[in-house]
């Protein structure tokens, strides 16, 4: 057995006695921690080839109003805002939202910023035409990612549309525990309290079972490009 088996045993055993909503708020901190390093946003679009397909969707299906699920500092908030949608953010990390109205003010675009964790929103019934959420579900364990599929479900009005790309992440190199959802949480010094886990395609399935319809397809690195309808 290696050093790197040795800590990584050792830390299982320690998180395996841990409560669920421990883990998850530890995984909250890490968020803002690590956005707390960033001081200025980032503003460029990231090398991803089906951005302007999620624009396209949305257009197809009539949405206006667009809720931008972990929209971080902000970059497809603002890709859809200058495509004429009408968009809220939001993120539960303060900082993530200040990189994000900064950006968003220097494109003078209109974008609602909030502040909050995602599997606990407070947005009414009905109150959007589509929800987006680029690789943000990967953070989410099982539990708490069935939470937020039934809060997207909510705040869509009928007929709303739901995309989503999932990434195709695996365990990689670094010291992580695992849950018994098969969620990895990473306990190195630059990650810990990070989830990470890859969603197999009968997961999502279960997962947005309670909408009409579900369509998914292979995209960039073997991401799962996922729209589904209210």
């Amino acid at each position: 057995m290696t050093k790197a088996d040795e800590i990584t045993n050792s830390e299982r055993q320690e998180g395996a006695g841990l409560p669920l909503e421990v883990v998850y708020q530890e995984n909250i901190s890490f968020w803002e921690k690590a956005w707390n390093m960033c001081k200025v946003p980032y503003t460029q679009l990231p090398d991803l080839s089906y951005i302007p397909r999620i624009a396209d969707e949305l257009n197809k299906n009539g949405a206006k109003k667009v809720l931008d699920l972990g929209c971080g500092s902000g970059w497809l908030a603002v890709y859809l805002a200058r495509q004429g949608f009408e968009v809220v953010g939001v993120d539960v990390s303060a900082q993530a939202i200040n990189l994000a109205n900064t950006w968003a003010s220097q494109e003078d675009l209109k974008i609602s910023f909030d502040v909050a964790d995602a599997s606990q929103l407070q947005y009414q019934a009905g109150s959007f035409d589509a929800v987006v959420a680029n690789s943000i579900f990967e953070h989410f364990p099982i539990k708490q990612a069935q939470q937020l599929t039934d809060k997207v479900n909510t705040m869509l009005k009928d007929g709303g549309i739901f995309i989503g790309c999932f990434d195709k992440v695996g365990g990689g190199p670094g010291e992580y525990y695992t849950l018994e959802d098969g969620t990895h949480v990473y306990t190195d010094k630059a990650r810990k309290g990070m989830m990470l886990r890859r969603y197999e395609l009968d997961e999502l399935q279960d997962l947005f079972k309670a909408f009409k319809t579900m369509e998914n397809d292979e995209v960039d690195g073997g991401s799962i490009f996922l729209v589904a309808n209210k």
